[in-house]
């Protein structure tokens, strides 16, 4: 199968792209960047790099410039969609434990970098469909339910949070990936797409790593809304590559992360300290689980992690 991959030469993009290569499709890498600067060697696990394909064979296009989106998706058969342009609240942890609340102060600056988001999945979706593709994989996120980043204190309805969870985010980045999913909705309706959006824990290799386990130090440096999830960029890559290959009608969300936390802590003592009163469905004392349910990414695309902290 002919597949592009938007964002190929970043943390995800190269395992998607690198891991597809392997299987002996055949990619069409996409990325602005042209070149190593994009994420250092050092940032690749050895056992996991990509081979065949990396960020130098990526052809540099502007995907907010719908006629090159349309150039560069020709010859396509599928997409999957990985590139977004990261906002700066989200990397430096601006939560203020005080008030149990995220700050987006970067107002102007986030308004651009929502519309040129949004923008690039409208293009993606309307270039390649217009091109006769019907398969697309989107790289969404769990701060599409508004638990993440929230500007006001907003705990869950239930846990685990599947993916009928009320999707209610406050911030820019998680308004961001509710309106690309909102976007796949209605091209899926319009077009007959399959589409399959993945919405990611934090996506974690080695370096990342190295970060969670000084987070164990202190379980609320971030807040409660991730409910200490993640996963290896090892287990996403293969996630896109089971979208890919799934048969799903229309378009379908799926949680995507490791099935424990990246604490030590059993699950209902956190919840028990950090979240009193919020029902609890699923969590067994003296057991470690995430608070995203990924039962559906299981039953339907046979997603499983085979890369954990610890593991």
């Amino acid at each position: 199968m002919r597949v592009a991959v938007t964002g190929s030469a970043g943390r995800l993009g190269r395992y998607v792209t690198g891991s597809l290569a392997r299987d002996g499709h055949t990619v069409i890498p996409l990325d602005l960047a042209r070149d190593d600067a994009a994420l250092p060697e050092e940032a690749i696990h050895p056992e996991a790099a990509p081979s065949s394909t990396g960020p130098s064979d990526a052809a540099p296009v502007d995907l907010t410039d719908p006629e090159a989106v349309q150039r560069a998706l020709q010859g396509a058969e599928a997409v999957i969609h990985l590139a977004r342009e990261r906002f700066p609240y989200t990397e430096q942890g601006l939560y203020d434990p005080a008030t149990g609340t995220w700050k987006t102060p970067d107002v102007a600056g986030d308004s651009g970098r929502f519309q040129r988001n949004v923008a690039m999945t409208y293009n993606v979706l309307a270039g390649g469909v217009s091109l006769g593709i019907r398969k697309f994989v989107i790289g969404s996120s769990l701060a599409v339910y508004g638990l993440y980043y929230p500007l006001c204190p907003t705990p869950p309805d239930y846990l685990p949070v599947d993916e009928d969870h009320p999707r209610r985010p406050q911030d820019p980045y998680g308004l961001s990936k509710l309106a690309s999913e909102t976007l796949c909705d209605g091209f899926a309706r319009g077009s007959g797409a399959r589409i399959a959006s993945l919405r990611f824990a934090g996506i974690a290799d080695h370096r990342v790593y190295e970060r969670l386990t000084k987070r164990r130090e202190d379980p609320m440096s971030r807040g409660t809304g991730s409910f200490w999830s993640y996963v290896d960029v090892r287990d996403a890559a293969t996630a896109c590559q089971l979208a890919l290959t799934a048969t799903l009608e229309g378009h379908e969300a799926f949680n995507i992360c490791a099935p424990t936390t990246y604490l030590t802590t059993p699950t209902h003592e956190l919840l028990a300290r950090y979240l009193p009163g919020v029902r609890n469905m699923a969590f067994p004392k003296d057991a470690n689980y995430c608070g995203y349910a990924t039962d559906k990414a299981r039953e339907a695309l046979g997603f499983g992690t085979r890369h954990e902290l610890d593991g």
